[in-house]
């Protein structure tokens, strides 16, 4: 059975689309994720490979869009809608979040369901782009160190420690080269962007 195409209303909605109004421009300028349904995925069973925060967008931001975490080993099902690197699942247990059943989360932590819970010990993340490791959780703070694009970044704690700066700039605290321990702006102002990607530890 054919993939069907799906794209976001203003209110979150998904709606099915016909292949030839696939250019009509999405309802909210930052979501630009293609998004596409496979039938053969729906209540598919998957097991997360580390924790990962859930979000009810497949843009995974802003903050406040920001649904809730679920640790390493727990079990979800797919809902058969997917965005590049993006999954929308649900608990099997049905209880992600009473106002809101379903929620996206990056794809590379899932697994086939019925391992071993791994038994994870660090938050790894990719760098996006070139970032300033700063003394605190704020823009003028001194540089103490910072990352390349594609360098990997370590969490101080998993899951992370993070805080919000007024400007709305989420911020997470990282181990560095030397063991000490500093602070990255892991979105932009207003939670807009992501500057890093989890991946698994190395």
């Amino acid at each position: 059975m054919p993939s069907k195409i799906l794209r976001k209303s203003a209110f979150g909605a998904i709606a099915l689309l016909s292949a030839g109004s696939l250019s009509v421009a999405p309802a909210l300028a930052q979501e630009t994720r293609a998004l596409t349904e496979n039938p053969a995925l729906i209540r598919g069973c998957r097991q997360l490979n580390r924790a990962t925060e859930v979000f009810d967008n497949s843009t995974l931001g802003p903050i406040a869009n920001r649904l809730g975490t679920l640790q390493a080993g727990t079990q979800v099902s797919l809902t058969g809608a997917t965005s590049p690197g993006r999954a929308q699942v649900f608990l099997r247990s049905g209880i992600l979040s009473s106002a809101q059943p379903v929620g996206w989360i990056n794809a590379s932590v899932l697994t086939a369901c019925g391992g071993t819970p791994p038994v994870t010990t660090k938050a790894c993340f990719r760098a996006d782009r070139e970032m300033v490791v700063r003394s605190s959780p704020t823009a003028g703070s001194s540089a103490v160190a910072g990352y390349n694009i594609g360098d990997t970044v370590i969490a101080s704690a998993n899951p992370p420690t993070q805080q919000t700066a007024t400007d709305g700039r989420r911020w997470m605290q990282v181990t560095i080269y030397n063991g000490s321990t500093g602070w990255i702006a892991r979105t932009g102002a207003n939670g807009l962007g992501n500057n890093i990607t989890p991946i698994t530890c190395p």
